[in-house]
């Protein structure tokens, strides 16, 4: 992918000026020059969604696993909001929720490294808990944060046009609710949203 082409070079160009190598890092910058100059090629024959999947490397791994890579400097925040501009037919985030988290740190914080990020929607033995069953399984289970359970839902959402953690009730428009670290999920006819669920039921 030419995600992890950029990124190879960029490696190369960071060991050859660590090492004083100036032939190769100019070598490695030239290379740069031309694989930027094929991506913005690339740019002109793709929709606004498949660009948005390449440059985040986003691979579906099954109905209810993403992957995606987190590139250096960006933050969720960026990725939430390109992701709600790629998605035009509808808000797919609630925009007071995407409002509130753009003064959350946990979300504006640019990352200080690549990362890749894989996310199961699925929350096992979580059924029928309410949120203080739930808040027990954190620590116990591997639930994802807040923060990257959103943006695996924005990612997935963008490369399937389905819901992370599948539909409670298609024909009506809502998903199940998902608890992750920070909070729970819930994705219904006015985007994506924290659900407080007292009482709610989770997602299996």
């Amino acid at each position: 992918m030419l995600f992890r082409s950029f990124k190879g070079t960029e490696e190369r160009i960071n060991a050859a000026t660590q090492e004083g190598n100036v032939q190769a890092a100019r070598d490695a910058l030239g290379e740069l020059t031309l694989k930027t100059k094929e991506f913005e090629d690339f740019r002109k024959t793709c929709t606004p969604a498949e660009i948005f999947l390449v440059k985040y490397d986003v691979k579906v791994i099954n109905d209810h696993t993403v992957s995606f890579v987190i590139p250096r400097g960006v933050s969720r925040i960026e990725m939430l909001q390109e992701a709600q501009g790629v998605v035009t037919e509808r808000d797919l985030i609630w925009p007071d929720q995407l409002a509130e988290w753009e003064k959350d740190p946990k979300f504006t914080t640019n990352a200080t490294k690549s990362e890749r990020i894989c996310i199961d929607g699925h929350v096992p033995d979580s059924i029928n808990k309410d949120r203080t069953d739930q808040e027990r399984m954190v620590g116990k289970e591997n639930l994802p944060t807040l923060e990257d359970l959103a943006v695996a839902f924005a990612v997935n959402w963008i490369a399937t046009k389905e819901p992370l953690f599948g539909w409670y009730n298609k024909s009506d428009g809502f998903s199940y609710v998902v608890r992750a670290v920070g909070g729970a999920l819930c994705f219904l006819s006015n985007g994506l949203h924290v659900h407080d669920i007292h009482g709610g039921n989770g997602n299996a």
